[in-house]
């Protein structure tokens, strides 16, 4: 089966589609369709639909948006998703945030209820989600559990990269980017067919930039030397059949890492931090500079990472049904260390060696017949996660240090089916059980305080546990008309309980493991098309009782992660027209009201806190706008994104607090009449604003406060050659 290709105006898919953004070289495709919106197809439910027919919250984005917006890390898609935040600690682990749910724990053995998948396949590690955007089709975000059909750990939703297939006729393109910072940056793809029945696809990405932070002492900090292909294989044995091999690699050749900023801090009378300006840390250092960017650190922060892998996606068409197989391996090594207290002095460092591997399978049937569509399949899941964690720490802890191995396999049984009432009424209904078997081997030693741990089943019966897992949804959707979708739902998430793995401190076994934890949602939503298709509107309200969330905190030098009850309520509203030729408006909204009724604090107490990274409201905007000139097409473009006050742990300590902001960004850009050249100009952060997007309270360990800033002021030029058809 060859894969449907849909062309036609395309912008972002935040919410809709236009013609604002539609390359020059496919304008006579665009000309039947004139200024209206154009079809969104999504894969949501396991099979192409249109993204209006689907009675889940969706954001989309095409290549063309991907593009023009310049999205070229994978996490910038969070500026034009509503409810989407992430945090970084630099490159090492990658967090993504969405409704408020994620787990903020930057060990690497730790899955993330924030599914991601790439091309059909799962990533289960949070080290290997960082990386370049790059000859990608599109990028979808479904916000609430889908733990029916896309089960592991989509308690708060999934992000799916799919890259560019090979297709029938040769193409290609070639891009390069200059900025400051140093910044040189490449990509490029070609393909084509190879015989009547074998086309190939190889791309490329290369990222070059210097570091943001000026470290006084040393070299620059928070660079980039990133380098990423593809390659890609096509098979069609036979009219309904098909076969993708992909073979992908991403490497980061000795980056500097370690991107904090310093800042003074101490306990308040709760144990939580307070900032204490012109203050100094417990070892009497105080940074003259105010500056995030600028910091004087005496150890040389690493990063390096290696990750390659492999997927087979086959498909096979028959009379009654559609059978798809998707097998995928995956590897990743890393290396990362740190000068943890961020300061001149030889007081506190953090080295993580990391190696991990999966294997995953699905095997799924598709049917479709009088009013009924099923899905139903099997999947399975193997990893192993090895870690080597090392705090380095003056006296009185010392040297404490963990080697431990997670090892975990995980079979699951889905279904799920669709029956159309009448011709306005769907019934929705679907269930998954998954099987999470893991043990967990953990090798702790603590110089000075002094402890050796050897944490293992059967000495320790909580080392080895299965979790059974049940997930599924009902939803009802009412279709009054053709442009008007209305749909509710409930939804139950669930991830799989894990253990906690301290490198400092006095680790108390009983404390490692904790529970599997359970979001049941209740969704009720409307998606719109109108002014004669130049307009839509969609919008979303939820109510989430989350129980067992897995929060994480510091308890002094120690990290654990905790059982807790939360809620949340909320919704978005998204809506994009084209009111004019050339003119392109879309407008994203998200509230959010969260809380965790008792959150233990460093003292002891139990305090009611709000979810981490989960602003009140979030508001995400852009406006874009071509005319023809120059024998060729001009095009001017800015988006921004207001986040309101948030905190960035769950502790809520005052540290914590980030106070809103609102980053914006602009490009122009000029595309020949041809469609082979694009040339743009951009300035990303457009007021240089200063904003954290991840924040460690040390003030009861050392007297520091850790915080991760967002890129400065960035600007550059672009330029884009494309060949073929």
């Amino acid at each position: 089966m060859r894969q449907r290709i849909t062309r036609g105006p395309a912008v972002a898919l935040t919410i809709v589609a236009g013609v604002a953004g539609l390359p020059a070289a496919w304008a006579a495709e665009a000309a039947d369709a004139g200024d209206k919106l154009s079809e969104i197809v999504i894969t949501a439910q396991k099979r192409e639909q249109n993204l209006q027919d689907v009675g889940t919250s969706v954001t989309a984005f095409d290549a063309n948006t991907l593009t023009r917006l310049g999205l070229h890390d994978v996490t910038d898609i969070v500026g034009q998703v509503p409810g989407l935040q992430f945090n970084q600690y630099g490159a090492t682990v990658t967090i993504y945030n969405l409704r408020g749910i994620s787990q903020n724990d930057f060990s690497d053995h730790q899955e993330a209820p924030v599914a991601v998948y790439n091309d059909d396949a799962y990533v289960a590690s949070t080290g290997a989600l960082a990386g370049t955007l790059f000859d990608l089709q599109r990028v979808e975000v479904l916000r609430g559990p889908q733990g029916t059909l896309f089960g592991r750990n989509a308690t708060g939703g999934l992000i799916q990269y799919i890259s560019n297939k090979p297709t029938d006729r040769p193409q290609g393109y070639l891009d390069l980017k200059v900025g400051n910072f140093g910044e040189i940056d490449s990509e490029g793809a070609v393909g084509g067919p190879v015989t009547d029945t074998v086309s190939t696809r190889v791309s490329f990405a290369t990222s070059h930039h210097d570091g943001y932070i000026l470290n006084t002492l040393g070299p620059r900090i928070a660079d980039q030397k990133q380098y990423a292909a593809r390659l890609q294989l096509r098979i069609q044995p036979s009219a309904t059949s098909e076969i993708l091999i992909k073979l992908h690699a991403l490497t980061n050749d000795n980056e500097v890492a370690g991107n904090y900023s310093w800042a003074a801090s101490a306990p308040d009378a709760t144990g939580r931090g307070v900032f204490v300006p012109g203050g100094t840390d417990f070892f009497g250092y105080r940074n003259p500079s105010t500056d995030p960017f600028r910091q004087s650190e005496d150890r040389r922060g690493i990063f390096n990472r290696t990750m390659w892998g492999a997927t087979v996606h086959g498909v096979w068409n028959f009379d009654a049904f559609t059978l798809t197989s998707v097998s995928d391996y995956l590897r990743v090594q890393k290396r990362y260390g740190e000068d943890s207290d961020v300061s001149p002095n030889p007081i506190f460092n953090y080295d993580v060696l990391y190696h991990f591997q999966q294997f995953s399978q699905e095997l799924r049937l598709n049917g479709a017949g009088g009013g009924f569509r099923w899905v139903g399949g099997l999947y399975y899941l193997n990893y192993r996660s090895t870690d080597t964690g090392t705090t380095t720490l003056i006296e009185p802890i010392g040297v404490g240090q963990a080697n431990f191995t997670l090892r975990t396999s995980s079979p699951s049984v889905f279904a799920q089916v669709e029956y159309d009432l009448t011709d306005k009424w769907t019934l929705i209904g679907g269930a998954r059980y998954t099987a999470d078997d893991k043990s967990f081997d953990d090798n702790y030693v603590c110089v000075n305080c002094p402890q050796t741990l050897h944490y293992v089943s059967p000495d320790y019966p909580g080392a080895k546990r299965t979790f059974h897992i049940p997930t599924g949804k009902v939803e009802v959707d009412f279709k009054p008309q053709q442009e008007l979708l209305l749909y509710g739902s409930v939804n139950r998430g669930a991830k799989g309980g894990g253990w906690s793995a301290p490198t400092s401190g006095p680790v108390d076994p009983a404390t490692l493991p904790y529970r599997q934890e359970k979001l049941t949602s209740y969704e009720v939503g409307f998606k719109s098309t109108f002014w004669d298709n130049r307009a839509r509107l969609n919008g979303a309200l939820f109510y989430y009782d989350y129980k067992d969330y897995q929060g994480f905190f510091l308890d002094v030098a120690t990290q654990v992660v905790e059982n807790v009850n939360a809620k949340e309520k909320g919704g978005e509203l998204e809506f994009a027209a084209v009111p004019i030729h050339g003119l392109n408006l879309q407008l994203g909204v998200s509230h959010l009201q969260t809380i965790v009724p008792e959150t233990p604090t460093p003292a002891g107490d139990l305090v009611p806190t709000q979810m981490p990274q989960a602003p009140h409201w979030s508001i995400n905007a852009v406006v874009r706008y071509e005319w023809p000139m120059f024998g060729g097409l001009m095009s001017a473009e800015a988006d921004t994104k207001w986040n309101s006050y948030q905190y960035l742990e769950l502790i809520n300590a005052p540290v914590d607090l980030q106070p809103s902001y609102t980053v914006s960004n602009a490009r122009l850009g000029f595309a020949t009449a041809d469609g082979h050249w694009d040339f743009s100009a951009f300035v990303k952060n457009l007021a240089d604003t200063r904003y954290r997007m991840y924040n460690l309270d040390l003030a009861g360990f050392i007297g520091v406060n850790q915080g991760v800033y967002g890129a400065p002021r960035l600007y550059g030029a672009s330029f884009r050659y494309r060949w073929g058809s």
